[in-house]
């Protein structure tokens, strides 16, 4: 592993403690406003999105292996200790989020575009995967029930019949895809227009 600056470890802080903020308001916000759908589509994809855009926009300030899940770690530990108590969903979605972008910016090296955009994909596919894994082992809920669920709260709000429930499902992780692409695709314009633009202000 390559060794980490003091500027390293300020971002990875920086970002961590940004996508912990998001987590903490907006998310918070956002299962207020939105509790019939709080962990089937809205919510859920709005902050996956977030968290994404974060963290790979972070990574493009620490180009070392291991910085996303870093990133991911903080942002956990302030979930952790946050007002609400704690929450084991929300905090192994974050960690998993962090290890599969991770994973995926890490596979495709230099070839940026597609290691940012597949990273958002396979973060926003785990957001969908995730209810089916935690409902499993909290409450020992089968796939069936779990797509049931999801199908009944997706349906109203695709203004789709229930019954439907295949299409509901494909409607659902397509949406995400599309959401982790334009995420991945997102953060790496942001990141780069960023340093642009700190390096003309500052010249680092």
């Amino acid at each position: 592993m390559k060794k980490y600056q003091t500027r390293d470890w300020v971002y990875i802080w920086l970002f961590g403690a940004l996508w912990g903020g998001i987590e903490l308001s907006l998310g918070t916000i956002l299962h207020v406003i939105f509790p019939p759908l709080v962990n089937t589509f809205f919510t859920g994809l709005i902050m996956a999105s977030a968290g994404c855009i974060i963290a790979l926009t972070g990574r493009s300030f620490i180009q070392k292996p291991w910085s996303i899940v870093l990133i991911g770690i903080i942002t956990a530990l302030l979930k952790l200790v946050s007002p609400g108590g704690v929450k084991l969903g929300p905090v192994v979605a974050i960690l998993m989020e962090s290890l599969l972008m991770e994973a995926a910016v890490s596979l495709f090296g230099q070839r940026l575009r597609t290691g940012y955009i597949t990273a958002g994909i396979l973060a926003l596919i785990w957001n969908f995967i995730h209810r089916f894994v935690m409902l499993r082992i909290l409450f020992g809920k089968n796939v069936v029930e779990v797509a049931v669920m999801m199908a009944k709260s997706g349906g109203k709000l695709l203004g789709i019949d229930e019954k439907r429930l295949i299409a509901i499902i494909l409607i659902l992780l397509v949406v995400r895809v599309a959401a982790g692409t334009v995420s991945g695709f997102a953060a790496l314009k942001l990141g780069a227009e960023i340093r642009k633009r700190l390096e003309l202000k500052y010249g680092a």
